[in-house]
């Protein structure tokens, strides 16, 4: 009965350092999150040649409107 009770304790403890860890791990990856994501979202244009969707940042201005870097698309017609 007494290495019952010393297996029981001895798997609750384990469990328990297993949680601790995970929630130490949770804490971190929330806080580098929050670190890495303060940044304001880019708004998003559409190649008006090829319909692929780009940070505004990295649109090239055509005749007909915004266009993405591919050479196809930032050729003229």
């Amino acid at each position: 009965m007494g290495k019952i009770v010393i297996w029981i304790i001895v798997v609750f403890a384990v469990l328990m350092a297993l949680r601790l860890l995970n929630t130490g791990k949770a804490k971190r990856r929330r806080a580098a999150g929050a670190a890495g994501s303060r940044s304001a979202p880019q708004a998003m244009v559409r190649c008006v040649r090829c319909g692929v969707f780009l940070p505004q940042a990295e649109a090239r201005p055509g005749p007909n409107g915004m266009t993405c870097a591919d050479p196809k698309c930032s050729a003229p017609r």
